[in-house]
């Protein structure tokens, strides 16, 4: 063994690259760090004090919100009940089923039975399951042909977002700049006593959501636009062809010359649990939308392996200088915490960044502070995090198939997509896990 070690250290002059390898560590660590930074300061921050001067009210039109069930999300109820209760009081809901068998289906009528006073609730039978795109797409294209004549704007939400009462409000508030064409969110993941997958999610989702934000990239989740807009930009057609809802969005509102408008008071909170399998598969999913729609993708990629790269060098490093008894294992080690700490800390700013956003909220969509027990947690994972994402990314650059909701969907070249077959959402009898994703 000490013979093998020191042909190592002949061959290669450990010490030089030891501090090569540490010192590169640190510095795309602290690139991470002001990426944190720019969106507290930024992102958040300066547009949380343009958004405070302006208020809004029903005058500004009617809203028809589009809503693509397919399987009963585990705040389905709670969802729909606070679009019902809105302060922002001109709209209407337009829910398309995936069919009448669907468990959603049952909760829907309920809510609408019991809640909609107002008979502002429509829910509808998918009738055409399109081949050609993925089946929210099938439902957002039928949705938008029962759009009442009246309305001005149209409002995408996904099943598993709780909107907060004035979230309407914050929705439309920045559309009244006619540069603006689409306003969006995002989503932080907080399940309320979280897993090791859940909180993998999390850590994961930290980075893509400031990337998201400050790309400009919309969130279906929460996505406005003007009706008008929706029509003359082509997007319910491109929807016909496409495999996602969000991804076509910004070019076809960029033929308009109209831009995407990042509102951090539509950063949306999302209890679900998952497994870390569960994880793996959701992230390599979002990481093959990516490498479809968006040209930063590539940017992704090297990042990916820029970072496990770093870690594994400077890791294998660290257990090499141990060995040979060089002095610069300590300068290593240091590194790796170092970095492993910034990291930390750039995840519990942009944490924080997310809680000063929503903090006008005084239902449980708000934030708990940071626990000790949590944040020892998400120090452990970072590392695994770093690894795991260049794994899922590698599988989401050869992915010609994906599978969402137990519908499996061939992927083709120039944005293309075909369903391989279609059936109603079986309920999963078999999961364990209380509030987990679908």
């Amino acid at each position: 063994m000490s013979s093998a070690l020191n042909l190592v250290e002949q061959a290669l002059p450990m010490e030089p690259i030891s501090i090569w390898g540490g010192a590169t560590l640190l510095v795309w660590s602290l690139v991470h760090f002001g990426f944190a930074c720019f969106f507290r300061m930024i992102v958040v921050r300066k547009t949380l004090g343009q958004s405070d001067r302006e208020s809004i009210d029903e005058n500004d039109g009617k809203v028809s919100v589009l809503l693509s069930l397919r399987g009963c999300d585990p705040f389905l109820a709670t969802t729909l009940k606070r679009l019902l209760e809105q302060t922002y009081r001109n709209f209407e809901i337009i829910a398309v089923i995936d069919s009448r068998q669907d468990p959603s289906w049952k909760v829907a009528k309920q809510i609408q039975s019991r809640h909609d006073h107002d008979h502002r609730f429509r829910i509808l039978e998918l009738v055409d399951p399109r081949s050609t795109c993925g089946l929210k797409c099938s439902s957002l294209v039928q949705a938008t042909q029962h759009i009442a004549d009246d309305s001005e704007f149209v409002v995408l939400i996904d099943a598993d977002v709780v909107p907060h009462a004035d979230w309407l409000k914050d929705v439309l508030r920045p559309l009244r700049d006619p540069r603006i064409g689409v306003v969006t969110g995002g989503q932080w993941f907080s399940p309320e006593r979280p897993g090791w997958g859940a909180l993998l999610r999390s850590v994961w989702n930290s980075g893509a959501m400031v990337a998201t934000a400050i790309n400009g990239n919309p969130w279906a989740g929460t996505c406005a636009m003007r009706l008008s807009d929706l029509r003359r930009s082509g997007l319910v057609e491109k929807w016909t062809t496409s495999i996602v809802d969000d991804g076509p969005i910004k070019p076809a509102f960029g033929r308009l010359g109209l831009k995407v408008y990042f509102e951090p008071k539509l950063l949306m909170i999302n209890r679900d649990q998952c497994s870390a399998k569960f994880t793996g598969t959701y992230v390599t999913r979002m990481l093959t939308w990516s490498r479809i729609f968006e040209k930063t993708f590539v940017n992704t990629v090297l990042h990916a392996v820029a970072m496990a790269g770093l870690w594994g060098a400077a890791a294998l490093s660290f257990v090499v200088d141990a060995l040979l008894g060089n002095s610069t294992v300590v300068f290593v080690g240091s590194a790796l915490l170092l970095s492993n700490l910034m990291m930390l800390a750039g995840y519990c700013l942009i944490r924080q960044s997310v809680r000063d956003a929503i903090s006008f909220r005084s239902d449980r969509n708000s934030i708990a502070a940071m626990s000790l027990n949590r944040a020892v947690r998400i120090f452990l994972l970072i590392p695994l995090c770093q690894f795991t994402h260049l794994i899922w990314t590698f599988r989401a650059i050869f992915a010609r198939q994906a599978k969402w909701r137990e519908i499996t969907y061939r992927l083709l070249p120039r944005q293309r997509v075909e369903m391989v077959s279609y059936h109603p959402y079986a309920v999963d009898t078999d999961a364990a896990t209380p509030n987990a994703s679908i």
